[in-house]
């Protein structure tokens, strides 16, 4: 029963889409008879328009291939997804592996896009009453969180209902949805875009943040305005050179919440007392928070294009915002970002650094985890997507931090010592996060004294302890027309008592080989040798990939990760097949703990074990 629903979505989207095809080919049969269309089978010439004799008469001409009429309701096209997992946490013996409520596990998603002339209509069904496992208590259940609308005409766009936005890089506002980690911060409200001219744009919204199957009380709103001068000025500055400005402001209306604090003479102006004592024996030092109602938060940024250079250069500040993620401190928030990148032929490089302090902006003060984030702050760091290199990923910390990261790319040409007969491509980059050097006075504990204070900020130069540190090195070689190497190495230095709250710091050395085969025409071997070493947490890894690719159908993967230092296997064996807009995948093996990140925002997955049954269906 509880694979029913998910599989009958599946079985009406197809049948849909099948009847919407028919649909189609029933228009192009169709003969006109005087002011009426008549379908006859199997002949699937266009009519056309004659003049004749009759005003408003049709003359079935098969030799003239002129379009009939325009309609409105020709123009509208359906288009969606369907994209379901299931999880059977079994082994052979029929043994549970874990702690969990149901015998199978899923997530659902069927998303529906109707678009017609000036109208766009959508929404998606989800499915999660049972979900697969490392999602937050409130990620379960079942429904439509999202629907909109959308009309366009010229240059004005509205919006009504569930939508996404940033403004800038997301330093002040930056709502989006990444299934895996179970985020979907969408904003239910109204929104308008416009271009009144060449270059400009202006965005302005308003509405309640989601947050999984509510929303939040507090209202959001805010604009952003855009001006491309390149654009604008197009005959001006000509192709090679630009210049972008950008304004943004996203405000937050929250009714204060009863937070009590000790009181001191540093935090009088944001504590009042409490008589009698609510929490406390000594109705002296203890009082309430004065929360704000309203918080603003405004952003500024600067693009410049030079030829092959391009400069950014953003800032953003945020009013008082106590909440759960900065100890209820009342210090303004602020965040920098400067980012420089060049790019010709054969070679490009980028070096960005980035200050936040105190910029954790959320819907919902007293939130902690993943959700609520109104806006979004970049980790600086490489994406990892080998098994072993992403074992160590860094998530960004909202109280604040310094971040640096530079990368580097060099295609030695075809024909040359280094390039050989096929060109080598190299790449080099690194990262370096630390926290702020903050003016805490010796011995004292910083968490008990936060609470109703704007103490304790930091030296906008100073740079205190390190998060995080990475330095990645990757060469990539055609070997012959069908071989193909990359050899990729990463050190890194992880702060695993910042990142994850236990541990120390986790010196990591990962090596990996990653080769290619072209077999035959549509056959493809691709393998992976992997070595992490490391004397903190669990020690030493090794872990192996064999994927085998049978266009345009077939994919079999087999993994194998393996701990020397616990003597502990994980394994996964899985065969995928491709049939259209149609995508099938089961598999069956045993995944390890750890963090799943992206965008320096992680959710913690538990070790599982058992069957996976993946779908996605696109139309």
């Amino acid at each position: 029963m509880r694979l029913t629903l998910p599989l009958l979505l599946c079985a009406m989207s197809l049948t849909a889409a099948s009847a919407h095809a028919q649909e189609q080919e029933q228009l192009l049969a169709m003969k006109p008879q005087g002011d009426s269309w008549v379908y006859t089978p199997g002949e699937t010439q266009t009519p056309s328009p004659v003049v004749s004799d009759t005003p408003q008469s049709w003359i079935y001409t098969p030799a003239e291939k002129q379009p009939p009429r325009d309609s409105w309701w020709r123009k509208i096209r359906a288009t969606g997804a369907i994209q379901t997992e299931f999880l059977i946490p079994y082994n052979f013996k029929g043994e549970k592996t874990g702690v969990y409520d149901k015998d199978v596990l899923n997530n659902t998603y069927f998303d529906l896009t109707i678009n017609a002339p000036y109208l766009s209509v959508g929404g998606r069904f989800q499915w999660a009453k049972w979900p697969l496992p490392g999602y937050e208590k409130d990620f379960a259940g079942w429904g439509v969180p999202y629907v909109w609308a959308t009309a366009s005409y010229k240059w004005a766009q509205v919006t009504g209902g569930d939508f996404y936005e940033q403004f800038g890089s997301g330093l002040i506002l930056r709502t989006y949805q990444e299934r895996s980690l179970g985020v979907d911060n969408a904003i239910r409200g109204g929104r308008i875009k416009l271009k009144p001219a060449p270059g400009l744009s202006i965005t302005g919204l308003g509405g309640k943040q989601r947050r999984y199957w509510e929303r939040n009380s507090s209202w959001l709103w805010g604009g952003d305005a855009e001006w491309s001068l390149n654009e604008s000025f197009e005959n001006l500055m000509g192709k090679d050179y630009g210049l972008t400005l950008g304004a943004s402001y996203v405000g937050k209306h929250e009714r204060p919440d009863n937070v009590y604090a000790i009181i001191d003479e540093e935090n009088l102006p944001y504590v009042r007392p409490v008589y009698p004592p609510a929490v406390a024996d000594d109705p002296v030092k203890v009082g309430v928070l004065n929360m704000p109602r309203n918080v603003n938060a405004f952003d500024g940024r600067v693009k410049l294009r030079l030829k092959d250079f391009n400069v950014l250069a953003e800032f953003a500040t945020k009013s008082q915002d106590p909440s759960a993620d900065n100890g209820y401190t009342y210090r303004n928030g602020s965040a920098v970002l400067l980012s420089a990148t060049y790019s010709k032929k054969g070679f490009s490089a980028y070096l960005q650094a980035k200050r936040s302090d105190n910029m954790s902006y959320r819907s919902r003060r007293s939130e902690v985890g993943i959700s609520s984030f109104v806006n979004h702050l970049p980790a600086f760091t490489m994406t990892q997507t080998y098994a072993l290199a992403a074992m160590y990923p860094y998530a960004t910390q909202t109280d604040g931090e310094w971040a640096f990261q530079g990368e580097v790319r060099y295609l030695f040409k075809k024909n040359t010592p280094l390039g050989g007969k096929y060109g080598t491509n190299v790449r080099l980059s690194a990262s370096y996060i630390s926290g702020l050097d903050r003016n805490i006075p010796e011995g004292m504990v910083l968490d008990d004294r936060l609470a109703g204070t704007d103490q304790f900020g930091a030296a906008f130069w100073k740079i205190g302890g390190l998060y995080y540190a990475d330095l990645n090195a990757e060469i990539n070689k055609k070997i012959s027309r069908k071989v193909q190497l990359t050899l990729f190495y990463l050190f890194q230095k992880y702060n695993q008592l910042v990142v994850e709250g236990h541990g120390g710091m986790v010196n990591a050395h990962t090596l990996i080989l990653e080769g290619q085969w072209k077999m035959a025409k549509k056959t493809q071997l691709r393998w992976e040798a992997q070595w992490l070493h490391t004397k903190e947490d669990k020690g030493d890894w090794i872990a192996g990939l064999a994927e085998l690719s049978l266009a345009p159908h077939w994919m079999i993967t087999v993994t194998d990760t393996w701990n020397s230092g616990r003597n502990d296997n994980f394994y996964n064996v899985m065969v995928t097949y491709n049939l259209k807009s149609n995508r099938f995948t089961l598999g069956y093996g045993r995944t390890r703990e750890g963090y799943n990140c992206s965008g320096g925002v992680c959710r913690w997955v538990p070790e599982t074990k058992g069957f996976s049954v993946t779908y996605n269906y696109t139309f």
